[in-house]
């Protein structure tokens, strides 16, 4: 069973245009929305496994050029 998490995503400047068009062509991204408040981009997520969702973040999400920080909510089934 995937995991589905939301990443809330920070970005620098001007780059929230080229962040969010560059994040809408990750594999594993189901949803994206640019935001008011203390985060510019919110992005559903889903992932095979912690592994993958890992990767999913740090090596392509937070590796975009423009983005500070992000913050991640996995999803419970409750």
């Amino acid at each position: 069973m995937a995991m589905a998490a939301f990443v809330l995503i920070n970005v620098t400047g001007d780059h929230t245009k080229s962040a969010y068009k560059t994040i809408t062509r990750i594999s594993g991204v189901k949803a994206i929305y640019a935001v008011t408040g203390v985060y510019d981009i919110i992005a559903l997520v889903e992932a095979e496994d912690i592994n993958t969702l890992s990767d999913l973040i740090v090596s392509k999400i937070r590796a975009i050029d423009g983005v500070t920080q992000t913050m991640t909510c996995v999803s419970l089934n409750v």
